[in-house]
């Protein structure tokens, strides 16, 4: 198959029966291949009806706070706002807030948290260039088929010196060397995989001046290996937000997470990338 991200060719990398991943032999993007393909309505439609763990408030207000310091309370908006839990979040902070979802549970959520909310994929949306001070994308990049295209978009709607926050799986991270193709975000929704050069490189080729990408975290709830090693590690969402509750909660936990994701960003081992990009 080509490459999702730059085109070129790729050769087969590792199978499961439900996936299989191809690394670019030019720019190293993994790209994935479901067995049964599905559209992004049929994926989740349902998706926020199911319960739904504590959302990150903390983190979400610790990331506002540093997009504060550089473009101020502006108009922010949200690529997969899900239920809408940063939406809440940055408009209590007075933020202007927009936001983009496909998954019909998830609309009914936005509906009610007084955002502008745009029903389908932020380029049908045709917003003005240069018309957001910060533009969030978490965990959204690794779900698209082409997200160079995607990651031009949002450049090009971001203002001068206006920044990106972008989250999305790490492929290089610890666990997934743990667990290889049995690792919890190898997944048939999951189409793209990036590593920290692969995603610095996507960013700066679509237009942003200047990008920081980090790793973080580990994702210590999935390290049960799987009964079948073809299958992938169980995760359980609930308990990783008791845990990270858990950890918020205790001071001497917290400076020892900080402690380790400081670690984890300089070995670029964390499980999780975490980008701020400025255009």
């Amino acid at each position: 198959m080509s490459c999702r991200l730059c085109g070129a060719d790729t050769r087969p990398l590792a199978r499961r029966d439900d996936v299989s991943l191809h690394r670019c032999h030019r720019c190293g993007f993994v790209s994935g291949v479901p067995a049964t393909s599905q559209t992004a309505d049929e994926r989740y439609h349902d998706y926020y009806e199911r319960a739904q763990p504590p959302p990150p408030a903390a983190r979400y207000h610790e990331w506002l706070a540093l997009a504060e310091r550089r473009v101020g309370h502006g108009r922010l908006l949200e690529i997969g706002a899900g239920a809408g839990a940063l939406v809440r979040v940055a408009r209590e902070r007075g933020w202007v807030v927009h936001a983009t979802e496909v998954s019909q549970s998830g609309l009914r959520e936005l509906a009610q948290t007084g955002a502008e909310v745009f029903a389908g994929d932020v380029r049908d949306a045709r917003c003005p260039e240069g018309h957001f001070d910060l533009v969030i994308s978490l965990e959204g990049l690794e779900h698209l088929p082409a997200p160079a295209p995607h990651l031009r978009e949002l450049c090009r709607i971001t203002r001068a010196a206006g920044l990106l926050l972008l989250s999305t799986p790490n492929f290089n991270g610890i666990s997934r060397r743990r667990f290889g193709i049995a690792w919890r975000v190898v997944d048939p929704e999951h189409l793209g995989y990036f590593t920290p050069r692969t995603l610095k490189n996507a960013l700066r080729g679509s237009g942003y001046r200047t990008v920081r990408v980090r790793s973080r975290s580990i994702d210590l709830v999935s390290w049960r290996p799987p009964a079948d090693p073809s299958r992938r590690a169980a995760f359980d969402p609930h308990a990783s937000a008791r845990l990270r509750e858990g950890v918020e909660s205790s001071r001497a936990l917290s400076l020892a997470k900080a402690l380790v994701n400081g670690c984890l960003g300089l070995t670029g081992a964390g499980d999780s990338l975490l980008a701020w990009a400025t255009r």
